[in-house]
């Protein structure tokens, strides 16, 4: 890439030298805080090294020794600082964003900035549509989120006699989520289109790789190496090939509405994106897109997957969930209303989730001012803090038997009257699946909605179950802090006798 006498190699190697002396004087500020893993320079990069490969096994040796004081993990060219206990998680969530930032660690960890567009990272303004549009309009989407989910399947699975098939579980559910949340996003017909939603789970994919190649250079080469190991331009160019005629479309009927004409506006988030008025020009609005794309998809696909498979692995939970269901729908219909009384549904999904989520850590800041914790331990300015989200779900003081797979676990507190706080998209200490505090994840509520729709639909539809040698518990594979279900993994799915 370089010649070896050119100024760049000169400017790479200043530069490592000055990200090892940061981190070595980072390293002794953190002194205070024991290390999970090699303390000396050379081993703890080793350790990095191998937390690349997944981080759950650290952060859980961690947990076992060091709960509710903070403690340490190497990264490559940083450090995580790692903390558990309603008290800290409290000092961490009550921080100010120009000290613990959030945006700036997740930014970070993604490397949103060269992947979807410095503007992106910079001026979220997205999060704002999601509380203020789409969470509060969820119970009017749910007519067209259900009627795609009901057409999908009717779809994918149509031809399904009596006899077991084995389905790929993770690629099927992919393209329910994918239909059901792009039905949301851009609405008919585009979110029935095969190529958009298979360049849509495409780009996820492309994304995270791209991200963590990114992470094997310090931070100061990203801007270089992002040319490199990134396909943004050509990936953003594709989908505004895609989005670019609908937008045109739509600022047209906009100004014919302006004018005082009657025009029937479309209902989703890339109108609402549009209303806005904050970007205007057809790549800018679908970068603005592909951020949604990015983010819900795979995650809420990946969480129902493991409940799926959990229905496979225990189909004697088939009736009493059929039960709830036809009983819910016998009242209400499928209504948005109708999920939220599918307390089964929800125990279920939210079991599911806490044993096995989408990251070994979660509540992921990035330290912009020196953060002291009340018993004195000071995180220097650079590096990161998180809390162990996988550890604190498998601890016994939180969880009755917390390695058992546990489905209506969350459903006996509602029976009793003693919590009726246990909905899967509930915020604690001891139930960070989606964060903890005001930056929690804003899409949690339609994620739930749409995955507690799917799951009823094939409950009330499918019968579920495993081959004979297939394990338990759905297999895992993992990369850094990110988790996900094994994509080859299969059940065995046939029509519910009627």
């Amino acid at each position: 890439m370089f010649s070896s006498s050119s100024p760049e190699v000169y400017l790479v190697s200043a530069g490592l030298v000055g990200i090892t002396v940061q981190l070595f004087l980072q390293s002794q500020r953190l002194n205070a805080i024991p290390t999970v893993g090699s303390t000396n320079w050379g081993g703890s990069w080793r350790s990095a090294i191998k937390n690349i490969s997944g981080t759950s096994g650290v952060v859980q040796e961690g947990y076992n020794r060091y709960k509710n004081v903070p403690f340490k993990i190497p990264l490559l060219y940083n450090w995580m600082v790692v903390v558990s206990g309603a008290k800290l998680l409290e000092e961490v969530k009550a921080a100010p964003d120009d000290q613990l930032s959030a945006a700036e660690g997740t930014n970070d960890f993604l490397k949103i900035a060269f992947i979807m567009g410095h503007r992106v990272a910079n001026e979220p303004y997205h999060f704002v549509v999601i509380k203020t549009q789409l969470n509060r309009k969820l119970s009017t989407l749910y007519p067209v989120v259900e009627d795609e989910i009901s057409v999908t399947l009717s779809e994918m699975f149509s031809s399904q006699d009596n006899e077991w098939k084995p389905i790929v579980a993770l690629e099927a559910i992919q393209k329910v989520v994918s239909r059901a949340s792009n039905r949301i996003f851009v609405g008919l017909p585009l979110c029935r289109s095969p190529d958009w939603l298979e360049f849509g789970l495409q780009f996820a994919v492309d994304s995270l790789g791209s991200a963590a190649k990114m992470d094997l250079f310090p931070s100061f080469m990203w801007p270089i190496i992002a040319g490199f190991v990134t396909s943004t331009e050509s990936q953003v160019g594709r989908a505004v090939e895609f989005l670019g005629p609908i937008i045109r479309e739509r600022q047209k009927i906009a100004d014919h509405a302006r004018s005082g004409e009657a025009v029937n506006m479309p209902d989703d988030f890339l109108q609402w994106l549009i209303d806005t008025g904050i970007e205007t020009t057809e790549r800018e609005i679908t970068q603005r897109m592909l951020v949604m794309v990015f983010a819900s998809v795979h995650v809420t696909a990946s969480s129902l997957m493991r409940a799926v498979y959990n229905l496979a692995a225990h189909p004697e939970y088939l009736e009493p969930l059929r039960e709830e269901v036809d009983t819910v729908v016998r009242q209400h219909g499928w209504t948005k209303a109708a999920t939220d009384k599918m307390y089964k549904i929800d125990s279920f999904l939210k079991e599911s989730l806490r044993l096995g989520g989408a990251s070994s850590l979660i509540m992921l800041r990035k330290v912009l001012r020196d953060f002291t914790f009340s018993d004195g331990r000071v995180v220097p300015r650079g590096c990161y803090i998180s809390a162990p989200s996988c550890a604190i779900h498998h601890d016994e003081e939180f969880y009755d038997k917390p390695n058992a797979f546990d489905p209506f676990r969350f459903v006996r507190p509602r029976s009793n009257g003693k919590d009726m706080k246990q909905g899967m998209i509930s915020l604690a200490p001891d139930y960070l699946a989606f964060g903890h505090g005001k930056h929690a994840c804003p899409g949690r509520f339609a994620a739930a909605m749409i995955q507690k729709t799917i799951l009823a639909h094939i409950i009330s539809s499918y019968d579920l179950k495993l081959d004979d040698d297939a394990p338990a518990s759905c297999r895992a594979v993992e990369f850094g802090i990110f988790i996900a279900p094994d994509p080859t993994t299969t059940i065995l799915l046939r029509k519910r006798a009627t």
